[in-house]
Protein backbone atom coordinates (compact mmCIF):
# COMPACT_ATOMS: atom_id res chain seq x y z
CA UNK A 1 0.00 0.00 0.00
CA UNK A 2 1.25 3.37 -1.38
CA UNK A 3 -0.74 6.06 0.11
CA UNK A 4 1.14 8.36 -2.52
CA UNK A 5 -0.13 6.13 -5.32
CA UNK A 6 -3.52 6.85 -4.41
CA UNK A 7 -4.65 3.62 -2.59
CA UNK A 8 -6.25 3.06 0.28
CA UNK A 9 -5.39 1.04 3.76
CA UNK A 10 -7.40 -1.45 5.19
CA UNK A 11 -7.47 0.19 8.04
CA UNK A 12 -9.31 3.01 6.24
CA UNK A 13 -11.64 0.50 5.05
CA UNK A 14 -12.07 -1.33 8.19
CA UNK A 15 -13.34 1.48 10.66
CA UNK A 16 -15.49 2.75 7.41
CA UNK A 17 -17.25 -0.62 7.85
CA UNK A 18 -17.50 -0.78 11.18
CA UNK A 19 -18.33 3.28 11.82
CA UNK A 20 -21.84 2.15 11.09
CA UNK A 21 -22.07 5.07 7.86
CA UNK A 22 -21.45 2.26 5.46
CA UNK A 23 -24.93 0.28 5.22
CA UNK A 24 -24.95 -3.32 4.86
CA UNK A 25 -27.80 -4.84 4.12
CA UNK A 26 -28.83 -8.56 3.98
CA UNK A 27 -26.45 -9.58 1.35
CA UNK A 28 -28.34 -12.55 -0.83
CA UNK A 29 -27.53 -13.07 -4.48
CA UNK A 30 -27.96 -15.15 -7.41
CA UNK A 31 -25.80 -15.88 -10.07
CA UNK A 32 -26.90 -14.29 -13.51
CA UNK A 33 -24.79 -16.15 -16.23
CA UNK A 34 -21.31 -17.78 -17.06
CA UNK A 35 -19.04 -15.80 -19.18
CA UNK A 36 -15.35 -15.74 -20.79
CA UNK A 37 -13.90 -12.52 -20.25
CA UNK A 38 -12.18 -10.66 -23.00
CA UNK A 39 -8.49 -11.71 -22.20
CA UNK A 40 -6.66 -14.12 -24.69
CA UNK A 41 -7.29 -16.79 -23.43
CA UNK A 42 -9.98 -15.64 -21.70
CA UNK A 43 -10.83 -16.42 -18.22
CA UNK A 44 -14.51 -18.16 -16.57
CA UNK A 45 -16.49 -15.56 -14.59
CA UNK A 46 -19.81 -16.33 -13.01
CA UNK A 47 -21.69 -13.28 -13.19
CA UNK A 48 -23.50 -11.61 -10.50
CA UNK A 49 -25.88 -8.86 -12.34
CA UNK A 50 -28.45 -6.61 -11.05
CA UNK A 51 -31.51 -7.73 -12.85
CA UNK A 52 -33.40 -5.68 -14.36
CA UNK A 53 -30.24 -3.34 -14.94
CA UNK A 54 -32.34 -0.39 -14.30
CA UNK A 55 -34.87 -1.11 -10.90
CA UNK A 56 -38.24 0.62 -10.88
CA UNK A 57 -38.00 4.33 -9.91
CA UNK A 58 -42.01 4.62 -10.02
CA UNK A 59 -43.58 2.79 -8.16
CA UNK A 60 -41.77 1.26 -5.06
CA UNK A 61 -44.02 -1.33 -4.62
CA UNK A 62 -42.30 -3.46 -7.49
CA UNK A 63 -39.56 -6.22 -6.11
CA UNK A 64 -36.04 -4.62 -6.48
CA UNK A 65 -33.98 -5.98 -8.95
CA UNK A 66 -31.89 -9.47 -7.87
CA UNK A 67 -28.50 -8.72 -6.75
CA UNK A 68 -29.22 -5.19 -5.85
CA UNK A 69 -27.77 -4.96 -2.56
CA UNK A 70 -24.17 -5.91 -4.66
CA UNK A 71 -24.19 -2.73 -6.23
CA UNK A 72 -25.92 -0.92 -3.06
CA UNK A 73 -22.83 -1.61 -1.50
CA UNK A 74 -20.42 -1.05 -4.15
CA UNK A 75 -22.05 2.59 -4.69
CA UNK A 76 -21.44 3.42 -1.08
CA UNK A 77 -18.11 2.75 -1.01
CA UNK A 78 -17.30 5.01 -3.74
CA UNK A 79 -18.99 7.30 -2.77
CA UNK A 80 -17.28 7.30 1.12
CA UNK A 81 -14.03 6.86 -0.44
CA UNK A 82 -12.65 9.43 -2.86
CA UNK A 83 -8.91 8.93 -3.66
CA UNK A 84 -6.78 9.01 -7.31
CA UNK A 85 -6.68 4.93 -7.92
CA UNK A 86 -10.17 4.48 -7.23
CA UNK A 87 -10.81 2.21 -9.54
CA UNK A 88 -12.42 -1.47 -9.67
CA UNK A 89 -12.79 -3.49 -13.04
CA UNK A 90 -15.87 -6.47 -13.37
CA UNK A 91 -16.47 -5.87 -9.38
CA UNK A 92 -19.64 -8.47 -9.66
CA UNK A 93 -18.08 -11.45 -10.60
CA UNK A 94 -16.13 -14.82 -9.33
CA UNK A 95 -13.44 -15.78 -11.66
CA UNK A 96 -13.43 -19.57 -11.39
CA UNK A 97 -10.78 -20.46 -14.27
CA UNK A 98 -7.77 -18.94 -15.88
CA UNK A 99 -6.72 -19.23 -19.42
CA UNK A 100 -9.67 -21.43 -20.71
CA UNK A 101 -9.57 -23.32 -23.82
CA UNK A 102 -11.47 -25.64 -25.53
CA UNK A 103 -10.97 -29.03 -27.86
CA UNK A 104 -12.90 -27.37 -30.43
CA UNK A 105 -16.34 -25.20 -30.81
CA UNK A 106 -18.87 -27.69 -30.43
CA UNK A 107 -17.06 -28.53 -26.71
CA UNK A 108 -17.22 -25.01 -26.01
CA UNK A 109 -21.07 -24.46 -27.16
CA UNK A 110 -21.47 -27.88 -24.93
CA UNK A 111 -19.97 -26.45 -22.14
CA UNK A 112 -21.65 -23.15 -22.16
CA UNK A 113 -25.21 -24.58 -22.77
CA UNK A 114 -24.76 -26.68 -19.74
CA UNK A 115 -23.72 -23.54 -17.46
CA UNK A 116 -26.80 -21.70 -18.67
CA UNK A 117 -28.63 -24.75 -17.46
CA UNK A 118 -27.19 -24.84 -14.12
CA UNK A 119 -27.71 -20.90 -13.98
CA UNK A 120 -31.47 -21.31 -14.70
CA UNK A 121 -31.97 -23.81 -11.89
CA UNK A 122 -30.11 -21.32 -9.30
CA UNK A 123 -32.39 -18.68 -11.05
CA UNK A 124 -35.26 -20.41 -10.16
CA UNK A 125 -34.77 -20.16 -6.18
CA UNK A 126 -33.93 -16.83 -5.95
CA UNK A 127 -31.48 -15.09 -4.62
CA UNK A 128 -30.34 -16.75 -1.17
CA UNK A 129 -28.07 -15.56 1.67
CA UNK A 130 -24.14 -15.75 1.24
CA UNK A 131 -23.94 -16.50 5.09
CA UNK A 132 -26.60 -18.85 6.53
CA UNK A 133 -25.28 -20.40 8.90
CA UNK A 134 -23.63 -17.61 10.65
CA UNK A 135 -20.31 -18.66 10.31
CA UNK A 136 -17.08 -15.91 11.27
CA UNK A 137 -13.90 -15.74 9.36
CA UNK A 138 -12.84 -18.98 10.80
CA UNK A 139 -15.65 -21.02 10.02
CA UNK A 140 -16.65 -21.44 13.41
CA UNK A 141 -19.77 -19.95 14.65
CA UNK A 142 -20.53 -16.38 15.02
CA UNK A 143 -20.72 -15.51 18.97
CA UNK A 144 -23.74 -13.06 18.41
CA UNK A 145 -26.62 -14.57 15.52
CA UNK A 146 -29.25 -13.63 14.13
CA UNK A 147 -31.61 -14.33 11.59
CA UNK A 148 -30.19 -12.52 9.47
CA UNK A 149 -26.27 -12.85 8.96
CA UNK A 150 -25.08 -12.39 5.58
CA UNK A 151 -22.79 -9.79 5.62
CA UNK A 152 -19.87 -8.69 4.07
CA UNK A 153 -16.16 -10.50 4.24
CA UNK A 154 -12.52 -9.06 4.15
CA UNK A 155 -9.78 -11.19 1.96
CA UNK A 156 -6.02 -10.98 1.91
CA UNK A 157 -6.37 -13.35 -0.79
CA UNK A 158 -8.71 -16.62 -2.21
CA UNK A 159 -7.62 -18.84 0.88
CA UNK A 160 -7.97 -16.11 4.09
CA UNK A 161 -10.92 -14.18 5.39
CA UNK A 162 -9.57 -11.71 7.59
CA UNK A 163 -12.45 -9.40 8.67
CA UNK A 164 -16.88 -9.97 8.48
CA UNK A 165 -19.07 -7.47 8.91
CA UNK A 166 -23.00 -8.00 9.94
CA UNK A 167 -25.35 -6.52 8.34
CA UNK A 168 -26.60 -3.30 9.66
CA UNK A 169 -29.54 -2.56 7.15
CA UNK A 170 -31.84 -5.19 8.07
CA UNK A 171 -35.15 -6.14 5.87
CA UNK A 172 -38.31 -5.68 5.09
CA UNK A 173 -36.81 -3.23 2.17
CA UNK A 174 -40.55 -2.57 1.65
CA UNK A 175 -40.74 0.55 3.48
CA UNK A 176 -41.05 3.36 1.77
CA UNK A 177 -38.22 5.24 3.51
CA UNK A 178 -35.57 2.24 3.01
CA UNK A 179 -37.03 2.04 -0.59
CA UNK A 180 -35.93 5.33 -1.29
CA UNK A 181 -32.76 5.50 0.01
CA UNK A 182 -31.82 2.41 -2.36
CA UNK A 183 -33.37 3.62 -4.97
CA UNK A 184 -30.96 6.82 -4.86
CA UNK A 185 -27.67 4.87 -4.54
CA UNK A 186 -29.14 2.59 -7.82
CA UNK A 187 -29.43 5.85 -9.39
CA UNK A 188 -26.48 5.85 -10.61
CA UNK A 189 -23.28 3.68 -11.74
CA UNK A 190 -19.34 4.32 -12.00
CA UNK A 191 -18.05 4.48 -15.43
CA UNK A 192 -14.69 2.76 -14.84
CA UNK A 193 -13.35 4.30 -18.21
CA UNK A 194 -14.11 7.64 -17.49
CA UNK A 195 -14.27 7.76 -14.01
CA UNK A 196 -17.22 9.44 -13.45
CA UNK A 197 -20.71 8.76 -12.20
CA UNK A 198 -23.67 8.50 -14.35
CA UNK A 199 -27.04 8.28 -14.02
CA UNK A 200 -28.60 4.89 -14.98
CA UNK A 201 -31.52 5.45 -17.21
CA UNK A 202 -31.99 8.44 -20.05
CA UNK A 203 -35.15 10.18 -17.46
CA UNK A 204 -32.69 10.30 -14.34
CA UNK A 205 -30.23 12.11 -16.77
CA UNK A 206 -32.50 15.35 -16.56
CA UNK A 207 -33.37 15.20 -13.41
CA UNK A 208 -29.71 15.25 -12.42
CA UNK A 209 -28.84 17.81 -14.93
CA UNK A 210 -31.85 20.43 -12.68
CA UNK A 211 -29.96 19.53 -9.56
CA UNK A 212 -27.24 21.97 -8.18
CA UNK A 213 -24.68 19.22 -7.09
CA UNK A 214 -21.32 18.27 -8.49
CA UNK A 215 -22.73 15.10 -10.17
CA UNK A 216 -20.68 14.32 -13.28
CA UNK A 217 -22.29 13.16 -16.64
CA UNK A 218 -22.01 12.65 -19.95
CA UNK A 219 -22.86 15.45 -22.48
CA UNK A 220 -25.30 15.22 -24.99
CA UNK A 221 -28.90 15.07 -26.16
CA UNK A 222 -31.54 12.52 -24.31
CA UNK A 223 -31.11 10.62 -27.30
CA UNK A 224 -27.19 10.71 -27.08
CA UNK A 225 -27.33 8.87 -23.80
CA UNK A 226 -26.74 5.23 -23.87
CA UNK A 227 -27.40 3.01 -20.69
CA UNK A 228 -24.60 0.25 -20.59
CA UNK A 229 -26.02 -3.11 -21.40
CA UNK A 230 -24.88 -4.05 -17.80
CA UNK A 231 -23.78 -2.39 -14.70
CA UNK A 232 -20.38 -4.49 -14.67
CA UNK A 233 -17.56 -4.67 -17.38
CA UNK A 234 -19.37 -6.29 -20.43
CA UNK A 235 -20.46 -10.03 -20.91
CA UNK A 236 -20.37 -11.81 -24.07
CA UNK A 237 -23.91 -12.25 -25.47
CA UNK A 238 -23.06 -16.06 -26.78
CA UNK A 239 -22.17 -16.99 -23.55
CA UNK A 240 -25.41 -15.37 -21.18
CA UNK A 241 -28.26 -17.27 -20.20
CA UNK A 242 -30.91 -17.12 -22.95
Amino acid sequence: YRPDWGGISEEDIVSALNSGKILIPQMEVVPTAVVANPDTPPELEIRFDMDPPIPDFDDLSTPLPDNWCIRFVHNQLFKYFEFPSRFCPGPFHSTILRKADFRSPAHKEAYFAKCDAAIKKWRLGGPKPLNNGGWDVDGKPLEETSEYNSGLWLFLDRKNITHFFKPNFLPPYDTREKREFILDFLSEEWDQDELVWKPVAPALKKKYAELDSPREEKKGSEEEFVMPQSILCCSFSDFTQG
